[in-house]
């Protein structure tokens, strides 16, 4: 069967190489590359654009559980073959985002209303499916905290938190608690720091010391991603430098550009689609990492409630009120149009 493929992620070799299978799903097969070790993904035709990925053009009812583990893998002159399977490379488009080109403000009202309709859209999704993680109890208190998975979360992520808007890594603990916690291909804990990840790099807003945290905070979480398995430590590899899955990468856009709650609703609904509560996990954390930069520095985090905290602002854009760290612009004009409520 000879296949093309759509996109091709920044992280696919541009160089012919080897590789064997190292897992098969239904959707997508993760190769091993012979030199350097790292994983390649490819994936069917309806999944994400990913870093490490080549997104192929596959028919319907196509399934990568035909490979097995082990088998070779060769990639020449831009065609690719593995067992039955060709796949040509040569007119694919490279896929790669520019988080920090987002510039993340959420003192911009309309900014401000699309993360709080992505907010409470993710919290009411969580509730309703009884995920282990639910974004808004990630900041409450031990007392009130549930034991296990989201008390350890919940207390590693306000570390992180804290850290950021302090712009202080010296204690990677919070790291380390969050890396491999949680079950599945790749756990909950990763899930957030992926997420997390983004949403401090849509942030950086080209200002050297939120440049030199994020990338700390990167360092820190490839040291410690030993402590996962390959597939997940490869979304936190190619995260801790700034790149994601597409839709990852276009729910932050929307957000970032304040769109409107069709295009949010929209957006939110494709990035949690992946996984068990992988998609709701990541989107958690992005949401927090665009909050890290855009709260006052000496908020309360027990007693803090994101959602209402961003209702106001959009609330005082409504009346008037002007930031005079916002400029001139009037982006508040589209605030009309959101209705998560």
């Amino acid at each position: 069967m000879v296949l093309k493929a759509i996109s091709i992620g920044y992280a696919i070799p541009r160089t012919d190489f080897d590789a064997t299978v190292h897992s098969a799903f239904k959707s997508a097969v993760n190769l091993c590359l012979t030199s350097g070790n790292k994983l390649l993904t490819l994936v069917a035709s309806s999944d994400a654009d990913l870093p490490q990925g080549i997104r192929v053009d596959t028919p319907n009812n196509f399934s990568f559980e035909i490979f097995q583990a082990g088998e070779q893998v060769t990639c020449r002159d831009d065609t690719l073959r593995l067992n039955s399977l060709t796949v040509t490379l040569r007119d694919a488009r490279r896929w790669k985002c520019d988080l920090p080109a987002l510039q993340a403000d959420l003192t911009n009202p309309a900014t401000a209303a699309a993360w709080k309709c992505a907010w409470r859209t993710l919290n009411k999704r969580q509730m309703l499916l009884s995920a282990e993680i639910i974004a808004e109890d990630l900041f409450r208190s031990d007392e009130t905290m549930r034991t296990g998975v989201p008390r350890k979360a919940g207390a590693a992520m306000q570390n992180l938190f804290e850290a950021a808007r302090q712009y202080d890594l010296a204690e990677t603990s919070p790291v380390r608690a969050l890396i491999g916690l949680g079950s599945g291909l790749t756990p909950s804990g990763d899930d957030l720091l992926v997420g997390y990840l983004t949403g401090l790099w849509c942030a950086v807003r080209n200002k050297s010391e939120r440049m030199k945290f994020v990338s700390n905070l990167g360092k820190a979480i490839i040291h410690h991603s030993q402590q996962t398995n390959d597939i997940s430590r490869a979304y936190l590899y190619h995260a801790s430098h700034g790149q994601v899955s597409s839709r990852l990468a276009n729910l932050a856009m929307a957000i970032c550009r304040g769109e409107d709650s069709d295009r949010i609703l929209t957006t939110i609904e494709s990035a949690v689609r992946v996984g068990h509560t992988s998609g709701m996990d990541a989107v958690t954390g992005l949401l927090i990492g665009l909050a890290a930069w855009g709260i006052p520095a000496d908020t309360n985090l027990t007693t803090f409630e994101f959602s209402k905290y961003f209702k106001k602002a959009v609330v005082n854009s409504r009346n008037g009120k002007h930031d005079p760290n916002r400029g001139n612009d009037d982006s508040g004009s589209a605030i009309h149009s959101y209705s998560c409520e």
